[in-house]
């Protein structure tokens, strides 16, 4: 019991830390909803490691009616030293296009990450914890960025039936900047990047096939130029929170090498 409550004020600490502090004045600012779709393959291996893939599309429901947001291919490998601790790496190829009237724009953006998890039991549920690092290769006017990732999340199965198993999930994650001093070009650069609520309902309908409904809530943290009125108050601009309701729904089908199926460590459709 001991160890269980220190690894959780340990996670509860880091996350402290990523945690915009609410003694700066922020202004809030709120997205059009965003619907989610991705279709996932994986792969199980016997030795309880696994491949897989996904492609992913997001839309974003505006006032100037449906517009596409931005797709994504990802492929990913996780190895298991044991049912508690894993490790791997995954890399992920955005192609972004952003509507704007009539301007659009269409970017490709690749983004490499390794990762380290950990999932243990907490009274009774489980409670993971994902720390990665990933660097995002943008385009030549834009810098590259290295982040950094922590994700805690609390779940548990529930069995409906002889087939059917339900597994109701929880997470947060943050993202965080990492450099050795701030770009000359944006010195107030904010160190929290990003953070994300999400809650999901996975549904297992057999060893093979699970989907996965969610909503999220996604606040990006950004500084903007300041604009004041004549009065010299700020009107826009400056340190802002962006957030983005979100949506979705996952669909996975797992392969199992040999075909037969075996038990394994499954994680969520969120890898």
């Amino acid at each position: 019991m001991k160890s269980i409550l220190m690894r959780v004020a340990l996670a509860g600490g880091l996350l402290g830390l990523l945690t915009p502090t609410a003694t700066q004045a922020q202004r809030k600012l709120r997205n059009p909803l965003n619907g989610s779709t991705e279709l996932q393959l994986e792969l199980a291996r016997q030795n309880g490691d696994f491949f897989w893939g996904s492609l992913q599309a997001r839309h974003s429901f505006g006032k100037y009616g449906e517009s596409f947001v931005n797709n994504w291919g990802q492929v990913g490998y996780e190895h298991f030293w044991s049912e508690h601790w894993s490790g791997g790496g995954n890399a992920r190829l955005y192609l972004l296009e952003e509507l704007g009237g009539d301007v659009s724009s269409l970017q490709l953006y690749f983004r490499p990450e390794v990762l380290l998890r950990h999932r243990g039991d907490v009274f009774g549920l489980t409670f993971g914890q994902r720390l990665s690092l990933d660097y995002l290769f943008q385009p030549a006017d834009q810098r590259n960025l290295s982040q950094a990732r922590l994700r805690l999340d609390l779940e548990r199965f529930y069995n409906v039936g002889e087939r059917v198993k339900l597994r109701p999930r929880i997470a947060y994650e943050a993202a965080a900047n990492i450099r050795l001093q701030p770009p000359d070009d944006a010195p107030d650069q904010r160190t929290l990047e990003q953070g994300i609520w999400r809650a999901e309902v996975g549904i297992r309908l057999s060893d093979h096939f699970d989907l996965t409904p969610y909503v999220a809530r996604q606040t990006d943290f950004a500084i903007y130029l300041p604009q004041f009125d004549a009065d010299g108050n700020l009107v826009s601009g400056g340190r802002t929170n962006v957030r983005t309701p979100v949506v979705g729904i996952d669909l996975r089908y797992t392969l199992f090498q040999g075909k037969s199926t075996f038990n394994r460590v499954q994680l969520p459709t969120q890898h």
